[in-house]
């Protein structure tokens, strides 16, 4: 792109472009951020960081790799931009990270995004994701799902305190499906909601597939009476720490939970060619045609402060 040069940025420099130019209008996790630079103007930020949870990054290819997974969370550029410019300002970003990383990257449908510029610049489509909800506060402004987190942490709206499972995401899922299928018996998944007072959760503790779920600390005591297993697996399903309930802290910040579409999601392998083969080889998720549908650009019209940088 003539004139058009793609430059690493500190991350303070994309604060203003997050915050106000792009629709989400929050900042997210940065471990490398870029600029794009026509002469001497920024137009535009790409930012990478950490992925949302761990349970995300090991979903794409599993637990070796999920410490090789960033997401490009934020993409933001001027309006009127040269044709093919978005393309090359991400195909270039992606250039300068450093190897062997899978990178995963949403297409917001909800905004009427279809990832356009991750199918110009060869991502893998690999569906929707499974979120379909989201936070609203009293303001009408998002909260991001992962500030339930801070507040679990501080504890500063003195929310009441709930069991957390320590390193659940250690314990192998498969293996503790298939040694409750063993007690298993005539309890049906119908049966076990009734005893714990539940609706469609009890078969989830059976699971194999991506619907799995742990049964909580009290649960896995009280089913342990039910189906009369071993403790075999106590002393882990049984590790836990007290935290601020999520419930808790959702009420006390009068907090809305909304329905949202699921967003598309896109797959990058960017590293050595036995790197590339081996995570092809461990994908876990589906390929799926491109999607296609009519763009809607937001208002992206505002113009950050910071625009110039001296070479």
């Amino acid at each position: 792109m003539k004139g058009y040069t793609v430059k690493s940025i500190d991350s303070f420099e994309c604060k203003d472009w997050l915050l106000n130019k792009h629709y989400a209008k929050r900042l997210c996790s940065i471990s490398y951020s870029f600029g794009l630079y026509f002469k001497k103007t920024l137009n535009g930020v790409c930012t990478f960081g950490m992925p949302p949870s761990s349970t995300l990054a090991e979903s794409i290819c599993g637990k070796e790799l999920k410490s090789n997974v960033l997401e490009l969370n934020r993409l933001v550029v001027n309006d009127n931009l040269p044709k093919n410019c978005l393309s090359y300002f991400v195909s270039n970003s992606i250039k300068k990270l450093p190897n062997n990383k899978i990178i995963v990257s949403f297409a917001d449908s909800n905004m009427n995004h279809n990832g356009y510029i991750y199918q110009a610049t060869n991502f893998i489509y690999t569906g929707v994701s499974s979120n379909t909800s989201k936070l609203i506060d009293k303001y009408g402004k998002e909260f991001h799902f992962r500030n339930i987190g801070h507040y679990q942490k501080n504890n500063k709206i003195n929310a009441k305190l709930v069991k957390r499972r320590l390193n659940e995401d250690l314990i192998d899922r498969v293996e503790i499906a298939n040694y409750l299928k063993t007690y298993k018996g005539e309890w049906t998944a119908k049966k076990l909601d009734s005893e714990f007072n539940y609706k469609d959760t009890a078969s989830h503790w059976f699971r194999t597939d991506k619907g799995f779920s742990f049964p909580n600390v009290d649960d896995w005591n009280k089913l342990k009476e039910l189906l009369k297993f071993n403790d075999t697996y106590d002393s882990a399903m049984n590790n836990f720490e007290w935290v601020a309930c999520p419930q808790d802290i959702i009420r006390k910040l009068e907090l809305t939970k909304v329905e949202i579409l699921p967003k598309h999601r896109y797959i990058y392998f960017k590293g050595s060619r036995s790197f590339v083969k081996r995570c092809k080889h461990e994908l876990k998720l589906n390929t799926e045609p491109y999607p296609k549908g009519k763009n809607k650009r937001y208002d992206a019209s505002y113009k950050p402060l910071t625009q110039t940088k001296l070479f």
